[in-house]
């Protein structure tokens, strides 16, 4: 597990059945807060509590070190300063304790010395066998289990029927979100607090999660992903599996990505590039803590949705009209009622009800509980309906419930007949108190996803999972890099090496003189496109070193000696190879086609309309490499100009298939140039329904680039 350093399983770490508090005192407050919740969790295993001049402490004896606790330790909460942590790492291993969390501070979070102490320290832990979750770390809470070493607090009573994980790379946000998960009662199995991560990480937490029978949904609270590939292969796992993982990423701004850096002492990958790592992952992003918990939630209970979209049962239009303009912003496919299920709320509902979804069935049927449970029944019987909810609040109190508990009680029936999976939906988002957890208990309501914003932002977010779930992973196998000595230096040379990996590029010849030039353009008989070739020049348009439509040989001729001219003055110090001469094109539609390396996720490949439309509209979807063809044509479906690929106003259809297994060729071209490659552009690729041709083209070496759907060769 983990980067090797990671000795097989965590369960020791995460479910230990007897632990050690390390630095034990009365004076150190973590010991105080560790023991409160393990006594809150009425842990049932033995707890020892070390302390150098062991005297007792809260209460409970001490001993002087761990080696002096003479039977089996699972795993240790060490809370002393950062000059003991290499005695106590020599103690712990004649303990045989190796498992731990650190809570100790002053280390990577603090600057490049903290950075070097925490390396030197863990790296102690790892050369003696132990794994460690931390530096700067609150812990665990592990509520299957019954045991935490950790300072976040439990919340009493325990919810039943645990069922969502929390990792957090904040320690004091995990307390939130476990604190807010009670309030909301969302029913948690762990919350892992994972600190500094110098051992023990994100993608180890996610791994232990995926484990874990009773967690049947991951909520992420992250502001980095140390080891990117490791986060990759769990997330993998995770959708292969299918367990949902839901994630609320902060750092995605320019001043928020500085802050995340600073306090985590990680780098923060570009916002755009995660968002497509997420879509093609399943990974579901979220905005709040709210959407976080009630979208894991969810998704916990639901599991993979059947192919088919969402009905609602409300007896308030305003709610219907709320759920309905919330549901689509949110991505909500709202289901078409059939016929039979038209003719059937028809019959029970009143003549004036709006038999449309979302449903509303009127104020009326509380004079007729029974008509509002076969509403939901009947929705959710409907062949084109996958999940469904009956929109009503929950009482609070029981002085305040009328006809509540009775109401709820007909809708949790009307779920359960109707076959797929169904919720309770109230309108506001409030805090669920003890008396309306009894009503979700004694009716038999299966979940409660409170507040309409919060809730279509789940149901979104369970389809497009539930989509991904079941179309699962699509692998592509990476390009083997091939051995290069020459690296593409120009354009040229750049589609030279395209056409050698079967991606066909405009076929052109270099003139290195005023004759040259002619006679290519002789050769060619039909108008020229001619280019400046140079190496010091990327951006050619800019320095005059583009000319289209050059007719015959006399005009190539003076182009050429004007090109040079022009440049020259522009740029006087750029060695000039020559001037590129080829056919002129005309018609079809212009892509751009780049690849660029993300400094987090590697070689990403952007594809979007070409010149300047890309930076105009916006329009421009991402993948991480390798591809296969299947997948670009789903990235071509995902542009705003989708519909040009199949003939608009009267012009003629590409080929997708085609300009997919082009695009994809080009990916696979850009991993065979091997690690040094920062970015390799296509700009324009030129698509039209008799053929597809690179027509310009360059590979640039060295450090890495951002990718933004920007890119520009021109």
């Amino acid at each position: 597990m983990g980067r090797g350093s990671i000795s097989g399983s965590l369960r020791s770490l995460f479910a230990p059945r007897s632990v050690a508090i390390i630095g034990a005192s009365e004076k150190n407050p973590w010991a105080g807060l560790v023991l409160r919740t393990l006594e809150a969790l009425k842990f049932e295993g033995a707890i020892h509590l070390v302390n150098k001049r062991g005297e007792m402490v809260l209460g409970r004896q001490s001993v002087v070190s761990a080696r002096d606790i003479a039977m089996p330790v699972d795993s240790a909460f060490v809370m002393v300063p950062a000059a003991a942590m290499e005695e106590t790492l020599e103690d712990m291993a004649a303990a045989g304790i190796f498992k731990g969390v650190v809570v100790t501070s002053g280390f990577a979070e603090v600057g490049s010395e903290g950075a070097r102490l925490q390396d030197y320290l863990f790296g102690k832990a790892r050369s003696l066998g132990i794994d460690l979750m931390g530096p700067n770390s609150l812990g665990f809470l592990n509520f299957v289990d019954g045991v935490a070493l950790s300072a976040l607090s439990a919340t009493l009573p325990l919810l039943p029927d645990p069922r969502v994980g929390v990792v957090s790379q904040s320690g004091a946000t995990g307390g939130v979100i476990a604190n807010t998960a009670h309030a909301t009662n969302v029913s948690l199995t762990h919350v892992i607090a994972v600190g500094n991560e110098a051992q023990v990480d994100m993608a180890d937490a996610i791994e232990f999660l995926i484990d874990d029978p009773a967690a049947r949904a991951i909520a992420l609270f992250a502001e980095s992903a140390r080891r990117p590939e490791a986060f990759l292969a769990a997330a993998r796992r995770a959708l292969e599996v299918k367990k949902p993982i839901v994630m609320l990423k902060v750092g995605v701004g320019e001043l928020a990505a500085k802050v995340a850096q600073a306090h985590t002492g990680a780098l923060v990958g570009d916002n755009k590039v995660f968002d497509a790592i997420c879509r093609d992952l399943g990974i579901i992003r979220v905005d709040t803590i709210e959407q976080l918990l009630q979208t894991s939630n969810l998704l916990a209970y639901t599991g993979v949705l059947g192919d088919g979209g969402f009905g609602v049962s409300s007896l308030s239009g305003g709610a219907c009209e709320m759920i309905a303009d919330l549901g689509e912003a949110n991505g909500v496919p709202f289901a078409s009622f059939s016929p039979e299920t038209s003719r059937k709320l028809k019959e029970i509902l009143p003549d004036y009800a709006t038999i449309q979804n979302p449903l509303d069935v009127t104020g009326g049927v509380l004079g007729n509980l029974q008509a509002f449970e076969d509403s939901v029944a009947i929705v959710g019987q409907d062949e084109n309906v996958a999940l469904v909810a009956a929109c009503f609040d929950l009482a609070m109190k029981p002085e305040s419930d009328v006809l509540g508990r009775v109401v709820v009680r007909h809708l949790a029936s009307g779920i359960e007949r109707g076959g797929v999976p169904g919720f309770l939906l109230p309108q506001s988002y409030l805090t669920v108190s003890d008396y309306a957890r009894e009503t979700l208990h004694e009716t038999a309501m299966p979940l409660s996803c409170a507040g309409l914003g919060h809730a279509m932002a789940a149901v979104g977010g369970a389809f497009r999972w539930s989509a991904a779930a079941r179309e699962g992973l699509e692998d592509a196998a990476p390009a083997p890099v091939v051995p290069h000595q020459d690296k593409p230096s120009n354009e040229r040379e750049t589609l030279d090496f395209l056409a050698s990996r079967g991606v066909p590029v405009i076929p052109a010849k270099i003139a290195r003189s005023a004759q040259e030039a002619a006679a290519i353009a002789a050769e060619l008989g039909e108008p020229a496109v001619l280019k400046i070739l140079s190496t010091d020049i990327a951006h050619k348009t800019e320095v005059g070193g583009v000319a289209l439509n050059i007719a015959g040989a006399e005009a190539a001729a003076r182009e050429y000696r004007a090109m040079l001219a022009r440049v020259a003055e522009k740029k006087p110090d750029a060695k000039i190879e020559g001037l590129i001469v080829s056919p002129m094109r005309k018609g079809g539609m212009e892509l751009i086609v780049g690849v660029a390396r993300d400094p987090a996720w590697g070689l990403v490949l952007a594809v979007g309309m070409g010149g300047v439309w890309v930076e105009l509209m916006a329009d421009a979807d991402l993948s991480l490499l390798p591809v296969t063809p299947h997948k670009v044509e789903k990235m071509l479906r995902r542009l705003k100009v989708s519909k040009l690929f199949d003939g608009y106003r009267g012009q003629p259809p590409v080929n997708r298939g085609r300009l997919a297994e082009v695009i994809a060729a080009i990916g696979d071209a850009a991993l065979a140039l091997g690690p040094d490659l920062a970015s390799l552009e296509v700009n324009p690729l030129r698509v039209s329904h008799d053929g597809i041709e690179c027509l310009d083209a360059l590979a640039i070496w060295g450090a890495s680039l951002s990718v933004d759907g920007g890119l520009s060769l021109r």
